[in-house]
């Protein structure tokens, strides 16, 4: 889960458990994943298609909220689909970990007026 206080606001909403909520119903509370591949698996994740944190604004056409309050942008999931899509997207690697750290470092520079705390 990320540690990106917007994107934990965001995802607290009562917003997001309206889309949620479209979601399930969408999907009849079953993995999209296993349904595609011919098999019934109850869902337990709503997952976002595109990351909401790759979004580089909170509003707009392509912003955080967009992406996020967006069902066309959801799937639901069980947990093995959701390991193997974050898998898949390497979300989780450690590579993606480190660039993940970065960026929040760098909107921390941003919010500082672009200056390091030492300067």
């Amino acid at each position: 889960m990320s540690r990106d206080p917007r994107y934990q606001k965001l995802l607290n909403s009562k917003r997001w458990q309206e889309v949620k909520a479209i979601v399930w119903r969408r999907a009849e509370g079953l993995c999209e994943r296993c349904k595609a591949e011919g098999r019934l698996t109850p869902a337990v994740d709503c997952h976002h298609i595109l990351p909401v944190e790759g979004a580089k604004t909170i509003d707009g056409p392509d912003g955080m909220e967009a992406r996020c309050y967006n069902p066309n942008n959801c799937q639901l999931l069980c947990v093995p689909c959701h390991i193997k899509t974050h898998a898949e997207m390497r979300s989780h690697t450690k590579a993606e970990v480190k660039a993940n750290r970065q960026r929040a470092f760098e909107r921390w520079i941003e919010h500082l007026g672009g200056k390091t705390p030492t300067e």
